[in-house]
């Protein structure tokens, strides 16, 4: 008896708390915000970047890329996305450029970190690629895959060390 006035208690408060929140959630509603055509322009070159990316043709994906980020400096997707290409052509001081800004304007996200480590990598900077690796496991302490790379980093680290002395 006592277990059914608490349920249906419970089922009132939430009708009210509901019942509170529906004008707001109406007036939002009808408050929808017009895209502009500067908008459309600047998603129809990332979906065509995107496009291009997905289908490995990284020279077209680049140039739209860049083209993106001339309108829009702060989106680190395409700092990444740029990156990921030079990683693949191999172009490892453009890949480092690119991760690290995309590392600058979202510095809390681990992948980010992964990438500009792995361009370190690829420059033989492990002492900075470790760095990189150690941060990205400060934000994600349970990725065995993130510690592999640590663990692979500082063995090069090490075999260098030995090798210049």
């Amino acid at each position: 008896m006592i277990a059914n006035i608490s349920i249906i208690a419970a089922v009132v408060i939430i009708l009210v708390i509901l019942g509170r929140r529906l004008p707001d959630a109406r007036k939002k509603f009808q408050e929808t915000r017009q895209v502009s055509s500067e908008e459309i322009t600047l998603y129809g070159l990332i979906a065509q970047a995107d496009e291009a990316f997905d289908k490995n043709n990284f020279e077209e994906a680049e140039n739209l890329y860049v083209k993106v980020a001339t309108q829009d400096p702060d989106n680190p997707k395409i700092y990444s996305r740029l990156g990921a290409i030079y990683l693949e052509q191999k172009n490892y001081y453009d890949a480092k450029d690119a991760f690290a800004q995309a590392v600058k304007l979202e510095p809390d996200l681990a992948s980010r970190h992964i990438n500009l480590g792995l361009s370190y990598m690829g420059l033989k900077d492990y002492y900075k690629a470790s760095e990189s690796f150690r941060n990205a496991l400060k934000l994600d302490p349970k990725n065995n895959k993130y510690e592999r790379l640590l663990d692979k980093t500082l063995k090069l680290q090490d075999k260098e060390k030995r090798k210049n002395k």
